[in-house]
């Protein structure tokens, strides 16, 4: 879900949150948060009224019952947004099965592709394919309507429904896809991008390169400056890896203060050259903490750098990566390092990993 919070309001929530979590328990982990956070802003009224019953009974909320609340009113809200908007587009299938069974000829095969839709809809468990269902559709109901007189102004109804629940599908697969706090892909959107890019190729990632970074000291910068002021860390990261990248090249968050680059067609001298160019501008970025003059410098970051092995899958890419991260990390942090493996190419040896972890 996008919030509609100004940063204002966000920052004035957080205030009042911290001592919500103290007065009734629970830890200091993104879910009180989230729980906290959408209960007083008012954007989940099944939440709080679950929150309220409970509160009412006793004043204590353990963090077993803070997951449960998160898991039942937070986490399955795109689930349910997704099965009434199935369950809109039923009625409309047989809404306008109706009116084809009602308008004789011209129309019988419109029904017949009704009738696919409605069998196919049966089995749609995702928004992808729902959209599948709503383009067969929108395609149908246009041929229909230029057929025949009398479906005309029902199809144009119709049609203006299907592109209302086309739309908000639209929105709820952008939002499952993508990290709110940078607007890079989440985990998901990057598995899903590399699949539109490569398909089940088995040679997929031959030619390509994987890096992976992460800001150094995040937990230092958060408890020192506190949570906003690392969210500030967090998406001036982002903005130097998307300015860093081009053309077919998907850049993600992968967790936390994590981040995640596939390079496509990119040999390894040449991912190496941009992480350091990455790294160097990063180390440069001068943030300014929210309503002061006062700029924090010194963050930084390292970057683990993997060339795919031939027949290597993109998990072991990943993997891989991420041992030469953790190397990085060991060898003093703010620093490049690459995963080597049996027959790749030399690169220099100050940045090798030794690919154990």
């Amino acid at each position: 879900m996008r919030y509609a919070q100004t940063p204002a309001q966000s920052a004035e929530l957080l205030r009042l949150v911290l001592p919500r979590i103290a007065q009734h328990g629970g830890h200091y982990v993104p879910t009180s948060y989230g729980l906290w956070y959408e209960h007083l802003a008012g954007v989940n009224p099944a939440l709080s009224q679950a929150l309220e019953s409970h509160l009412a009974q006793t004043n204590v909320l353990d963090q077993p019952l803070i997951e449960q609340l998160c898991a039942e009113h937070i986490e399955h809200r795109d689930t349910r947004s997704n099965e009434q908007l199935q369950a809109g587009l039923g009625e409309l299938i047989r809404k306008l099965t109706t009116l084809a069974a009602t308008s004789g000829e011209g129309a019988g095969e419109y029904a017949q592709t009704l009738a696919a839709c409605e069998q196919e809809l049966s089995s749609v468990h995702d928004a992808e394919s729902l959209q599948r269902v709503i383009r067969s559709l929108v395609t149908s109901t246009t041929t229909a309507r230029a057929a025949t007189e009398t479906l005309r102004a029902n199809f144009e109804a119709s049609q203006a429904e299907l592109h209302t629940l086309r739309d908000q599908l639209g929105t709820l697969k952008g939002e499952a896809l993508t990290d709110p706090l940078t607007d890079l892909h989440n985990r998901r959107g990057f598995e899903q991008a590399v699949t539109e890019l490569y398909g089940d190729r088995k040679d997929a990632l031959v030619g390509a390169a994987i890096l992976m970074a992460d800001i150094d000291h995040f937990k230092r910068v958060n408890d020192t400056c506190g949570h906003l002021f690392g969210d500030q860390v967090i998406r001036a990261c982002a903005q130097v890896l998307s300015g860093a990248v081009k053309g077919r090249d998907v850049v993600a968050r992968f967790g936390g203060e994590e981040f995640l680059i596939l390079l496509p067609d990119t040999p390894g001298h040449g991912a190496l050259a941009l992480a350091e160019q990455i790294r160097t501008a990063f180390s440069k970025v001068r943030i300014r903490r929210t309503g002061s003059k006062e700029s924090i410098d010194q963050i930084t970051i390292s970057i683990g750098v993997a060339v795919p092995a031939p027949a290597e899958s993109l998990e072991q890419a990943i993997e891989r990566a991420d041992q030469a991260l953790y190397q990085a990390k060991s060898d003093g942090r703010n620093c490049v390092r690459v995963a080597a493996f049996e027959g790749a190419p030399a690169l220099p040896s100050s940045q090798r990993a030794s690919g154990k972890r």
